[in-house]
């Protein structure tokens, strides 16, 4: 569990980035779903313009029956330089009666999108979450997460409150999979001097007695997207 049944510590705005192959859309999603039980309303926003694949907005429907709703733009590309957002979007973040999840593209066309509206995030108080998967190249070693890190905050002018821990080869990930990516995870944080907010791990892996292992929370994960090879 990674909340309690109160609202009280949490930002009224998280943002989730990482380079495409994190997982980080997975993450916001099931961030947004550990969400929906506590006395806020819920809106997970997509504002991934880099990657076609895995985007959040195709989740609308079905996070709309657990009461989160799901908003983007709706014309975007990857090939637009500054993307211009949509007016949904930016009512989205205006909305103070509940919580808002960001699903942010990890390149710096990705975090220049969020950058535009740096003011008024920072005054409604936020915490942006850089997911980090070692078993990707762009986080395969704590020079590389620093890079990543770096570009990311360079580009939205917001700075990364924690890591979030995602080790994982998908379909492959085991246990000693998750031990020993994570290890680099924990090195990542003390090198950069961010926190770690939380491990994630599938549902299927929780099942084997893990919990109480780590010394940090555990996010359960519920695969939501899968690659056209595992169809």
């Amino acid at each position: 569990m990674i909340v309690n049944k109160s609202t009280r510590d949490l930002p009224r705005i998280s943002v989730f980035t990482g380079p495409f192959g994190t997982g980080k859309t997975e993450v916001a999603i099931n961030y947004a779903l550990s969400l929906s039980g506590l006395d806020k309303a819920v809106t997970l926003t997509d504002m991934d313009v880099v990657t076609p694949y895995f985007r959040s907005r195709e989740m609308a429907e079905q996070l709309g029956k657990r009461g989160i709703e799901v908003v983007a733009p709706s014309d975007i590309t990857k090939h637009i330089h500054l993307p211009a957002i949509s007016a949904q979007v930016w009512g989205s973040l205006q909305r103070e009666d509940g919580l808002t999840v960001i699903d942010v593209g990890g390149d710096a066309q990705g975090a220049r999108a969020i950058g535009q509206f740096k003011a008024f995030i920072e005054r409604s108080g936020y915490v942006m979450f850089l997911v980090v998967n070692p078993y990707r190249p762009f986080n395969a070693t704590v020079e590389r997460i620093a890079k990543t890190l770096e570009d990311i905050e360079t580009n939205s002018r917001l700075k990364a409150g924690a890591l979030v821990s995602n080790p994982n080869l998908i379909a492959e990930t085991t246990l000693e999979i998750v031990d020993e990516g994570h290890r680099l995870v924990e090195h990542a944080s003390e090198e950069l001097g961010l926190p770690l907010a939380f491990l994630c791990m599938e549902e299927r892996l929780l099942k084997e007695g893990v919990e109480g292992q780590y010394a940090l929370p555990i996010l359960p994960l519920t695969r939501h997207f899968r690659p056209p090879w595992e169809e």
